[in-house]
Parts: structure tokens; C-alpha cells; sequence
């Protein structure tokens, strides 16, 4: 069984969100195609989109990966150290949010992964770190299909839904970035940078 197989198995077995199996290309060409130095995602898990990012960096390319959760990051970090990409793959264990404050960056890449209702934060907190024309991937937006419901929004996730609403508004901003909806899996966005 491959690393990547072993990690769906465990994924799968433990109920914890990776990408479905339907979001991978669509994925792995958007990194191929902008092949970036310097990464930083929020929301580690257990490593499985970082090691899908990996094969794709441009020469000398680096991910930076956060995870709040100890046990989500000592598998993640298991899973990392036995790969061959354990060389550029920086597994952090802390708050997302903090971080995304203190990373210096530049970042050509920034996938946010983690809390939804944080998205809004990080983004504006990562903006003067961004490269010109960097890449902003945002997962789950559709948020279990609750973002596109009109009225009363589910108490537990109307602060979530109220901030994911405001990211939305952000990365439609035409004057900082262009910004593309993909509807497969729970919806990802994919925003350039403009600077």
C-alpha cells in the first residue's frame, strides 16, 4: 500500500477531512501549473494535501503547514517524515490564525484549510506577505451547501457562515484579486493576488 493509500485508510477510518478523491486533480493541476516556492497552508490534518502539493513545487520550494490539533500533527508529522518530502514539508503545531500573524512569508501559495469562520482573518492578516500574483486556495466554502442558505443560519454555525460570507466578499474584491468557484466537493476558491 502506498503512503498516500495508507493515509486515506486512516483518514477514512478515523472520519477526519482530507480531499475526496474528486478534488484531487483539479488540485494538482492548479499546483502544477503555478509550481510555487514558498507555500504556507492552514490546516494541516494529517499531511495529506501537503504531500499532494509536494511533487509540484518549483525548484527549491517549501511548505509551511499548521495544525492546532497535537495528535492530527504528530500523525501528520509521522506520515511526513516517511516521504521523500520530509526535506521541504514544515509541519508546525499551533493556532493558524496567530501564525499566519508571525510567518514572515513572502508566500506564492496559501491554501487555508482550517477553521472557516477564521478564513477572513488569516487572509487579511497574510495579505502584505503575499507575492505579486500568489495564489490563495480556500477549501470547504460551500461549508456542508449551510453558506447558501437565505434566513436563519443553524445557531452553531451562524458566526462561521456570518465570517465565511465576509472572506467571500473579500476575495471577490476585483480590485486585489481575480477569483474562480469550483462546486466540486464542498466548493474551493482560488484567488490571484493582484498586489
Amino acid at each position: 500500500m502506498s503512503l498516500i493509500d495508507e493515509m486515506k485508510a486512516y483518514a477514512e477510518r478515523e472520519g477526519l477531512p482530507i480531499l475526496r478523491d474528486s478534488e484531487v486533480p483539479l488540485f494538482e493541476s492548479i499546483i502544477a501549473n503555478k509550481r510555487p516556492g514558498k507555500v504556507l497552508e492552514i490546516g494541516t490534518c494529517i499531511g495529506y494535501s501537503a504531500l499532494r502539493m509536494a511533487p509540484f513545487l518549483g525548484d527549491g520550494g517549501t511548505i509551511t503547514t499548521v495544525e492546532f490539533d497535537k495528535a492530527r500533527w504528530q500523525k501528520a508529522k509521522d506520515f511526513i517524515d516517511r516521504s521523500p518530502y520530509k526535506d521541504v514539508i514544515t509541519p508546525l503545531l499551533g493556532d493558524g490564525t496567530e501564525l499566519s500573524e508571525t510567518l514572515p512569508g513572502p508566500w506564492d501559495l496559501v491554501f487555508l484549510d482550517g477553521p472557516k469562520g477564521q478564513y477572513v482573518r488569516q487572509l487579511r492578516q497574510l495579505m502584505p506577505k503575499l507575492m505579486p500574483g500568489a495564489l490563495i486556495m480556500a477549501d470547504n466554502i460551500g461549508y456542508h451547501e449551510m453558506f447558501y442558505l437565505e434566513g436563519h443560519l443553524p445557531h452553531k454555525h451562524r458566526t462561521a457562515i456570518s465570517r465565511l460570507r465576509e472572506f467571500m466578499a473579500l476575495i471577490e474584491d476585483r480590485a486585489h484579486f481575480e477569483t474562480v468557484f469550483f462546486e466540486n466537493g464542498d466548493g474551493m476558491t482560488v484567488s490571484r493576488w493582484k498586489g
